[in-house]
């Protein structure tokens, strides 16, 4: 191998300190290499995150935190100057599954995410799902530690 293309980038965020942290890595790589930019959500289960609302359908309750994640992600935009080359994707489901199957079907050269610090049983019990995409896929992996 002498030299690495890398062409398109997926930086997912959680719009935690840590993700967005990551995602100024991304945004550097993909100007140093001139790379596109996803920046990729995935919103989790609705039902095990919020429990049953019996008066509002689901699909109301996800279009509403897609529309609060869009926003959120805005923020991100302006305040890294993101151009809008740089493309947004939100999914629903399993955040370590979507991300993976996301970088097969687009040809991710590089998944840029932030690592998060949980505690020890927390991590024992349930993994962080940056460790899961670090498992699950055949893309390299950067994972960026936030740096206090």
């Amino acid at each position: 191998m002498n030299s690495i293309a890398i062409k398109r980038i997926l930086a997912p965020i959680d719009l935690s300190e840590n993700s967005e942290y990551a995602l100024k890595y991304a945004k550097l790589l993909s100007e140093q290499f001139k790379a596109k930019l996803y920046i990729y959500h995935c919103i989790g289960d609705i039902q095990s995150t919020i429990g049953y609302v019996p008066s509002l359908p689901t699909s109301q309750i996800i279009n509403a935190m897609k529309e609060d994640v869009l926003k959120e992600i805005e923020h991100f935009r302006n305040r890294y100057d993101l151009n809008n080359d740089v493309e947004v994707v939100i999914e629903v489901g399993n955040a370590a599954r979507k991300i993976v199957e996301f970088a097969d079907k687009n040809d991710i050269d590089l998944i840029v995410m932030g690592a998060h610090g949980k505690s020890g049983l927390e991590r024992f019990m349930f993994g962080s799902v940056t460790e899961k995409v670090m498992r699950l896929s055949s893309k390299p992996v950067l994972e960026i530690k936030l740096n206090i």
